[in-house]
C-alpha cells in the first residue's frame, strides 16, 4: 500500500479530492522533510539539477506540498526549463491555501508569460499578485519591462487587469474546490475534535476571502 507524508487534515482532503488516489496510508513520520531539507541545502549552494531531484522526491512524498513544488518550480526557472515550470505552476493553483501561496502562484505564471514573450500580460499578472501580497520580485519585474520597452507596464485598473486574466483564461481567484475542500476539512476536523487543525483550515479559507461566517466559527474555536 502507498505511505505517504500528508501532515495535515487539509493535506488528506486536497491529497484524495485532486489526486484521485488508490488506497494510501499516511506515515507516522515526515518523510518528505528530509528530502526538503536536502533540495533547501543544494538550492542554496546553485546545485540545481540535484535540488530538483531532492524537491521530486518530496513531492513524492507528499503530492500536496507546496514548499515541494515551489522548489520544484524554483528549479524549472534556474534550469530553463520554461514548459515544466508552467506544468507545476498550474498544478500549485489547486493547493494554494493563503494569500501568500496564491501571490506566488500568480509570480510563476508571470515569468512563465514574460519567458513567452509576452510583457503586457506578464507585466499584468505580476501587478495581480501584489494585490495579495506584496513582493519587491514583482516590483522589480515590472520595473525591468518598463526599462526594457520604454513604455509604462500595468497601469491599467484592477478591474481592467481581472479582465485581461479572464481574457486569457487564467483565474482571479482562489479555487472554490479547494475553499470548499477546506471547510470541509475544518468541519471534520472539529467534529473530532481536532480544534488546532479545524481552525488551521478555518484560518487559511478566511485569509483568502474574508468569509464573515468563517470568521465567526474561528471565533467560537478556544
Amino acid at each position: 500500500m502507498l505511505s505517504l507524508s500528508l501532515r495535515h487534515i487539509s493535506e488528506v482532503f486536497l491529497y484524495e479530492y485532486y489526486m484521485n488516489p488508490d488506497e494510501y496510508e499516511v506515515s507516522d513520520e515526515d518523510l518528505a522533510r528530509p528530502h526538503l531539507d536536502r533540495a533547501s541545502s543544494l538550492l542554496a549552494d546553485q546545485k540545481n539539477s540535484e535540488a530538483l531531484q531532492e524537491y521530486l522526491a518530496a513531492s513524492m512524498e507528499n503530492p500536496v506540498s507546496f514548499e515541494a513544488i515551489s522548489g520544484i518550480i524554483i528549479c524549472c526557472k534556474r534550469l530553463g526549463d520554461i514548459e515544466g515550470e508552467y506544468k507545476y505552476t498550474r498544478d500549485m493553483y489547486n493547493i494554494c491555501c493563503t494569500r501568500a501561496e496564491l501571490a506566488t502562484y500568480y509570480r510563476n505564471l508571470g515569468w512563465y508569460y514574460l519567458e513567452k514573450y509576452k510583457p503586457d500580460l506578464s507585466a499584468a499578472i505580476y501587478r495581480y499578485s501584489t494585490y495579495f501580497q506584496e513582493s519587491q520580485a514583482a516590483e522589480d519585474e515590472i520595473k525591468y519591462l518598463e526599462t526594457a520597452l520604454n513604455k509604462p507596464m500595468a497601469k491599467e485598473s484592477p478591474e481592467l487587469i481581472q479582465k485581461i486574466l479572464e481574457d486569457n483564461n487564467i483565474p482571479i481567484g482562489p479555487s472554490n474546490i479547494t475553499l470548499a475542500l477546506l471547510i470541509k476539512a475544518g468541519e471534520e476536523a472539529e467534529q473530532n475534535g481536532n480544534l488546532v487543525q479545524a481552525r488551521d483550515c478555518y484560518m487559511m479559507v478566511y485569509d483568502l476571502t474574508g468569509d464573515e461566517e468563517i470568521g465567526d466559527r474561528i471565533n467560537l474555536i478556544i
